[in-house]
């Protein structure tokens, strides 16, 4: 009883001593001396602070040679050897190509310091991407060229050909001085004299759109009889068809009595003969009074009763008188009168008549409706057929339609001209 007691304890302090070590480690692991914090910060100022800004600068100047790929195509690109182009980092973000990228300390880098340049060789190009973010500016170099492998028109050296681009190590800024590059295929050193910085300047680019021109054609006329001549505009079809066609008609003709021809003819019945005046003249038939309408007085006259007035003579009272006679006799009252006239002359008068007459003679006829004739009738009609070739034509025609090229400067990415067909001609100038 008492040696089991002993035993158990020995195994309890044994457990205790475990667990204190492992508790003293854990917390030597957990909370390191202060010595060791520094000696850790220090390291990661001095290297992963290093490492960290590289992978930036190198990630942004990865960036900015992509970018230039995408935008250098065929037409853009240099065309004679030694020619240049260049593209400033403030370019590529106006013509939204790239995307807005800071340094480390969060600042843009510089937009005309930092470019990409081109320059064209024998067989090949190389392309100079160049960044400058505050005090720290470096640059690599990429072959480019139209190879049997590129699956576009221009793509990287392979690196079986040339070792790939390398990314300097960030540093201060280098001097101006040279850099030689070497072809490794033709184990020759090339010059490219780092270009001195240019002034950001606003350019206008060419645009072109070209039409081909082309033939339209119309549609197969209908057919018809109408000969049509083939030419360099007009294709012909013909189609011959054999028909029996109606050229006339045998006919039989008889007279038909029922219809008869009349005519109108003047037949004489006999004779008349008249008394014909052959002269006319005027004849002598007497004499006429006629009067002027001007009263004249003849003087008194005594008359025993009253007198009538008439259109030629008039009569005017003067008195009465007293006529004493014989015993035999009674006496008379008489009226005196101073008598009128009316002015008057004698007219000879005569006749217009026929004054030399004869006695002729006519033929006297009357017009009489006779048969002269009668219409004909058709007995028999039969048809006269002949078989006749006859040509159907069809034709159509092609017209020309001439191709237009139409050139516009405008700004650069001008969505208005790309989306109504024109593209780039690889020219600008400035403003």
């Amino acid at each position: 009883m008492y040696t089991n007691q002993t035993n158990f304890s020995i195994k309890n302090v044994i457990l205790q001593f475990l667990f204190v070590a492992l508790f003293i480690f854990i917390l030597v692991w957990l909370f390191p001396l202060k010595s060791d914090l520094t000696n850790a910060v220090n390291s990661i100022n001095n290297n992963d602070l290093s490492v960290l800004t590289d992978r930036i600068f190198n990630e942004n100047i990865i960036s900015m040679k992509d970018s230039a790929k995408s935008y250098y195509t065929t037409p853009r690109l240099p065309k004679n050897i030694g020619d240049k182009v260049k593209i400033t980092l403030g370019d590529m973000l106006d013509k939204k190509i790239i995307l807005p990228f800071n340094d480390k300390n969060g600042d843009a880098c510089d937009l005309n310091e930092s470019y990409v340049e081109i320059t064209k060789y024998d067989e090949e190009f190389i392309m100079k991407v160049n960044l400058k973010c505050g005090e720290v500016e470096n640059y690599l170099l990429v072959y480019m060229g139209c190879y049997d492998y590129c699956t576009t028109a221009l793509c990287e050296k392979e690196t079986a050909d040339v070792v790939s681009p390398t990314v300097y190590s960030a540093k201060k800024t280098p001097s101006k001085a040279a850099v030689v590059i070497t072809n490794t295929n033709t184990n020759t050193n090339t010059v490219v004299v780092n270009p001195t910085p240019v002034v950001n300047k606003e350019y206008l680019y060419e645009y072109n759109k070209t039409t081909a021109g082309y033939y339209t054609e119309t549609d197969w006329s209908a057919w018809s009889t109408t000969a049509v001549s083939e030419s360099s505009t007009v294709s012909v079809r013909t189609n011959t068809v054999t028909e029996s066609k109606l050229i006339g008609y045998n006919v039989t003709r008889a007279y038909d009595y029922d219809s008869p021809i009349y005519a109108t003819k003047v037949v004489n019945t006999g004779t008349e003969t008249i008394l014909v005046c052959n002269n006319w003249g005027y004849v002598s038939s007497g004499t006429a009074t006629t009067y002027n309408g001007e009263w004249s007085y003849t003087g008194y006259v005594s008359l025993y009763e009253w007198p009538t007035n008439t259109d030629t003579v008039r009569y005017e009272f003067v008195r009465f008188f007293d006529e004493t006679c014989s015993e035999s006799c009674s006496s008379t009252t008489g009226m005196i009168f101073k008598k009128y006239v009316v002015g008057s002359s004698s007219v000879n008068l005569s006749t217009y008549q026929c004054t030399s007459s004869s006695y002729q003679t006519t033929t006297l006829s009357v017009s009489v409706k006779t048969i002269t004739g009668y219409n004909m009738k058709i007995i028999s009609k039969v048809p006269v057929y002949k078989d006749v070739a006859t040509t159907y034509y069809s034709y159509k025609t092609k017209t020309y339609i001439a191709g237009t090229s139409d050139t516009k400067w405008s700004i650069y990415n001008d969505t208005t001209l790309l989306s109504a067909g024109y593209g780039y001609t690889g020219n600008k100038r400035e403003k």
